[in-house]
Formats: C-alpha cells, structure tokens, sequence
C-alpha cells in the first residue's frame, strides 16, 4: 500500500490539477488540507495515526519537539521562511521519505 501512496505523491508533483481544483495554483494550505484527510482515512482504514506517526518520526529528523503540535504546523513552523513553491516541494519530499522509511520500518 506505501508504493501506492508514494505513487499519489508523484503524481500531486507532476500534475497537481488532477488533485487540485486550481492545480498548479494551489498553496501550501491547499495540500495541507488534502493530506490531512487523507491520513484520517488511512488511520480508519488501517486503524493507525499516521500524523502521529510522521510527527515522532519529522521531529527525529529536525530535532524540532513539539508533542502536542499537529504535524502539519511543525512542517509550517519549521519550514516558514521558504517561498510557496518551495515549502509544497518540501511537503511532498518530506511524505514520501516518511513513506520510504514506512514501508522499510517495522512501524506495522
């Protein structure tokens, strides 16, 4: 199931208007968004948090601990002096190496 997900966020790079409404228009908030419901239907499909998850793994990787900062505002934080471009990049760089590492990792 992770390569399928790594598939969706190569595909939101190459073509965002096939996920987005304003496809190459879209912002940060606009992905936010659309992640977060997506890991909510993950965690009630596979009975798992994944923003929790990716939130203890993000802050291993920044050395950046807020317990109780939903995953996407650390993302905001951490990364809020890059442009929009830059900062939806990053977003989906940083999901997919959380993917990769998933997938390989013994999280399940």
């Amino acid at each position: 199931m992770e390569t399928k997900i790594i598939e969706l966020i190569h595909i939101i790079k190459r073509r965002p208007g096939m996920v987005f409404f304003d496809g190459t228009n879209a912002v940060l908030k606009d992905y936010i968004h659309f992640f977060e419901g997506f890991f909510y239907s993950l965690e009630f499909t596979l009975n798992m948090n994944f923003e929790r998850e990716i939130s203890k793994w993000y802050q291993k990787r920044t050395d950046f601990i807020a317990p109780n900062m939903n995953w996407f505002a650390q993302f905001e934080h951490i990364n809020k002096d890059l442009i929009e471009k830059e900062k939806i990049e990053k977003l989906l760089n940083t999901l997919e190496d959380f993917f990769n590492y998933y997938n390989t990792s013994s999280l399940t």
